[in-house]
């Protein structure tokens, strides 16, 4: 008997929930040709996931054993649910990669997927108030419908098909220079309501076309940046961490019985950054503060025209700038990088108000 080989493939998509227990009936129902621009398919960054797509999925199976029979042989177990035990999608940073006309607020929206995982990090965009763009600062939660594709032989149905919903993000944005900005998004699952070939209502009877639209347009390099913390000063690496802590409550009516809440939500920033020359006890006076910071950590990515300028006709919405405006330090380690001395820091993003803690402008 001949092999019959599979051809590889992994895709995934994510939509918003109006609420938590609603599912995004669009994402759930995504079939034919499926587009990044509007049904929220991601292109996953290929240094991260299973067979580089960026994604990466493993399912388990929950159960309860049953009673052991003569001589300790172990009887099938009794089943509770399918349960996920980590999905991640990485993909790299950049704003939406339209060439722009005409220059206004709303040209510089992200693809519904990437604005998806932004709002599971509990980020809520808004029209920029400092020029055209889209800003996004810390909000309430928003829960997930997440869809994931596994490929089927060519010309079959694509059988494997599995939709989560109520899934909660937590991640980071990973900034190496000479390289790009990297968002990596864990999602927690809540349930798994479908999976096509058992559910015969997402059932696919033609495969799936992915267009990636834009997201295939190069996203910008970390290079240039004029990154300020204090004075002007580079990082040789920089990460942002959006970390939403979640409680399972038992709940009877969710599809599984349990009912995923968030308790808490942190943003942190780990960074090695070059010591800064005309302050040398910076980082010694910022660890003892006893009032609210001052010294904003900011970079714009690229820092230079066309894309950093996106008032010119014709230029790539590229763009977008982090800004955190108050950041606390929490450590330093003294470090050195060749003949030079750095700091490695621990920030946390805090604010004297509600939601001021961190920006992340696409503009």
């Amino acid at each position: 008997m001949a092999f019959d080989s599979v051809p590889w493939g992994l895709a995934i998509a994510v939509g918003t929930q109006s609420a938590l227990g609603t599912i995004n009936a669009t994402i759930r129902d995504l079939t034919g040709t499926i587009n990044a621009d509007t049904e929220g398919l991601i292109l996953g960054d290929p240094e991260s996931g299973i067979g580089e797509s960026g994604i990466d999925v493993k399912f388990n199976r929950e159960f309860t054993e049953n009673a052991v029979l003569a001589n300790l042989t172990r009887q099938p177990s009794s089943f509770l649910r399918q349960a996920i035990e980590g999905l991640t999608v990485a993909f790299k940073l950049s704003g939406n990669r339209n060439v722009l006309g005409a220059v206004g607020d709303a040209d510089f929206a992200l693809d519904p997927g990437i604005d998806a995982i932004l709002k599971g990090f509990s980020l809520t965009p808004s029209a920029w108030g400092g020029g055209n763009g889209q800003i996004y600062v810390p909000g309430s939660i928003t829960y997930l419908t997440v869809a994931v594709w596994l490929t089927a032989k060519t010309g079959s149905p694509f059988a494997l098909k599995w939709v989560f919903q109520d899934c909660i993000a937590s991640g980071s944005i990973e900034f190496t220079p000479a390289g790009y900005g990297v968002v990596t998004a864990n999602l927690e699952v809540g349930s798994v309501p479908a999976f096509a070939g058992s559910w015969t209502a997402y059932e696919q009877t033609v495969q799936p076309v992915f267009d990636y639209d834009e997201q295939t347009v190069s996203a910008p390099v970390v290079q240039g940046v004029a990154n300020i913390w204090a004075e002007t000063r580079g990082f040789r690496s920089l990460s942002i961490n959006f970390e939403n802590s979640i409680e399972q409550l038992e709940d009877s009516n969710s599809l599984t019985g349990l009912t995923p809440r968030i308790t808490a939500r942190d943003i942190g920033i780990e960074a090695e950054l070059y010591m800064d020359a005309t302050d040398l006890d910076f980082e010694v006076n910022e660890l003892i503060r006893t009032t609210t910071p001052t010294n904003a950590l900011t970079f714009t990515v690229p820092n230079s025209a066309p894309d950093a300028t996106p008032t010119i006709i014709g230029a790539t919405a590229r763009a977008y700038k982090v800004n955190v405006p108050t950041p606390e330090l929490r450590s330093f380690k003294p470090g050195r990088a060749g003949d030079v001395a750095t700091v490695e820091v621990e920030l946390a993003a805090v604010a004297a108000s509600a939601n001021a803690e961190f920006e992340l402008i696409f503009l």
